[in-house]
């Protein structure tokens, strides 16, 4: 198959260049554009046929605005700006100069094209900040955000940030800020309501980082430990790990031992239930901070009644870690502490069983630096609202994507199809007829990017059945859990062909993340082939909570569903699943299901 696609794609150069030869440049544009579309192909050989897809574009059919997003793909800059001339296309101007990190540049025709939005991100990161505050301040009275409260939240927290910076002491700033924080708090609380846990996410990242910048500990620690919860919930075990440890590190550096010491624990009972080996590490952390906590009461002339409990905190610690020379330790400091002679006593007492104590030396390994994401925080605050202004045009969004070398050339070539299409549809005045937005459907599928979910979202909003289908079928590729929402919607769409789309979309969907979601579906929608479709996506998924959601099912369901979790659980290949196979085959009363938990246990020996 290889071998033939090859050769057609040979084939298909070979004509192109001879049409070009023969001076049929409209002929040659189409073969060009077919091959454009094999995104698969090496480098150099795509760039040329680009380099002459944009030649035709450009001297022969008078097609600028196609020459000029090729030329962005390309970073050919100076050409890429000649294509977009006059008000036209101060947008697509803009956008090369901030590909070129022009940002001065870059804001100025954002603004000029009417994209505040842009502009102000764009002064942002040309550090120009009294503009950016400017039109922020502008945007908090845009009438298009007046029912928007996740939105009115991000601009009124970069409004807020945006003077800080400028004055520590402004009272507009603060003002903002406390605005931003109280709606924040509101829309998480609606996110989580509906589900939408992933959106709840985004508000608490805010907030954290407005803890971060603001130092308020108050606002650090709610952001952290909300962004945890809902970490947990996914078992994103080593994200859950990275947020421990980036908030342990920041209320270390702002001297809040107890809150450090009492992270260190909550992450150690976290590995242990996770099974993940670095509860004695942070044990043993743990115990430490707890010492630097109860000198730290010493210090203070806090009351006697804080150090105690900080030192008996350090010794649980030690004690779980198998460090008895320290456990020793910390009695005999508690029998010096300035207590009842009764209590002091008895410490005293306690130590002297430690004299001949020992360590225990086993090994206890730290969390590693490769399993921590460098790009774990996004800057949502601008990313959203981007999201906003684009609207979700397929063109719009596809071209911020084209010449932006942070994705890999794969999602930026299939992103200069989208582009090219849209374009190709405008010039023939079909840019919204069913079969384009079809088509643009399904390429946003294949561009396999989180920046396509909003573009389909709108499609879905179309009167025409066959886009909405087309819609919910491309959210098949966008493994994100931000995707079940429209499937979730689209269930329940009047139009049975819009449904089966769904089913279809929900059938592709299993990854890591993706097992509430599609658990909250199975338990929600009473339909037999979207709970089928559910159950099977989980038995993918290949995880121990997938593993043991597919033997609840098995011992309570019966009929199809039975059946589903049979297949699943037969093809499932994670030996952590076994040891939770052989509980319930101790327990279990149902002579059908214990013997077919017997046998998957005899062909897993």
């Amino acid at each position: 198959m290889a071998r033939d696609t090859y050769a057609s794609i040979e084939s298909t150069a070979d004509q192109a260049e001879s049409l070009v030869a023969q001076g049929r440049y409209e002929e040659a544009e189409r073969y060009y554009r077919e091959l454009v579309a094999h995104t698969h192909v090496i480098d150099y050989e795509y760039d040329d046929w680009l380099r002459r897809l944009a030649e035709i574009y450009h001297r022969h059919l008078d097609r600028r605005r196609e020459a000029g997003f090729i030329y962005l793909y390309l970073h050919y800059f100076d050409m890429a700006r000649e294509c977009f001339p006059g008000d036209q296309g101060t947008a697509e101007r803009a956008r090369i100069y901030e590909v070129e990190k022009r940002w001065s540049d870059a804001a100025g025709l954002y603004d000029k094209a009417r994209l505040p939005v842009h502009a102000a991100v764009a002064y942002e990161r040309a550090e120009k900040l009294e503009r950016a505050a400017a039109g922020w301040e502008s945007l908090m009275k845009h009438p298009a955000l007046r029912d928007r409260d996740y939105e009115q939240a991000l601009v009124a927290f970069n409004y807020g940030m945006a003077m800080s910076r400028l004055d520590e002491d402004s009272g507009s700033g603060r003002r903002s800020l406390i605005d931003s924080q109280r709606r924040l708090e509101q829309v998480a609380d609606e996110f989580e309501t509906r589900g939408e846990r992933e959106r709840a996410f985004d508000c608490y990242q805010i907030l954290l980082k407005l803890g971060k910048d603001s130092g308020q500990f108050e606002n650090l620690a709610e952001g952290y430990l909300n962004c945890i919860r809902v970490l947990k919930d996914d078992n994103l075990k080593f994200y859950v790990l990275q947020y421990y440890e980036d908030f342990v590190k920041l209320a270390l550096e702002r001297g809040e031992l107890h809150a450090a010491a009492t992270l260190y624990q909550e992450a150690a009972d976290y590995a242990v239930r996770t099974g993940l080996p670095y509860d004695r590490r942070y044990q043993a952390r743990a115990a430490e901070t707890w010492v630097r906590c109860a000198e730290k009461h010493i210090s203070d002339g806090a009351p006697i009644e804080l150090t105690e409990n900080a030192l008996l905190a350090a010794i649980s610690c030690y004690s779980a870690v198998g460090d008895y020379i320290k456990v020793g330790e910390q009695f005999e400091r508690l029998s010096e502490l300035e207590l009842p002679d009764k209590a002091r006593a008895r410490y005293a007492k306690i130590a002297s069983r430690y004299d001949s104590s020992h360590q225990n030396t086993a090994e206890a390994p730290a969390f590693p630096d490769y399993l921590k994401q460098q790009h774990a925080y996004a800057d949502i605050w601008f990313v959203d609202l981007l999201e906003w202004e684009l609207g979700g045009d397929p063109q719009k969004v596809a071209a911020s994507i084209v010449g932006d070398l942070r994705y890999p050339n794969s999602i930026r070539r299939r992103a200069l199809v989208v582009v090219l299409t849209m374009a190709d549809a405008a010039f023939r005045d079909a840019q919204s007829q069913p079969d384009t937005l079809i088509n643009v459907a399904d390429l946003l599928g294949e561009l396999q990017s989180y920046a396509a979910l909003n573009p389909l979202e709108k499609l879905y909003e179309s009167p025409d059945t066959r886009v909405r289908r087309a819609a919910v079928r491309a959210l098949r590729f966008l493994y994100f859990k931000r995707s079940f929402v429209l499937v979730r919607k689209s269930l329940a769409d009047g139009d049975p062909g819009v449904c089966e789309a769904a089913i279809e979309a929900l059938s592709g969907l299993h990854f890591s993340h993706a097992f509430n979601p599609l658990a909250r579906i199975y338990r929600e929608v009473e339909d037999v082939r979207v709970q089928s479709a559910a159950l099977q996506s989980i038995g993918k998924i290949q995880s121990v909570e997938a593993g043991e959601f597919l033997v609840m099912v098995l011992r309570q369901e019966e009929g199809p569903m039975r059946e589903v979790a049979k297949r699943a659980l037969a093809s499932l290949d994670n030996a952590d699943v076994l040891p939770i196979l052989s509980q319930y085959y101790e327990i279990e009363t149902n002579s059908d299901v214990r013997e077919f938990l017997g046998e998957l246990l005899r062909h897993a020996a």
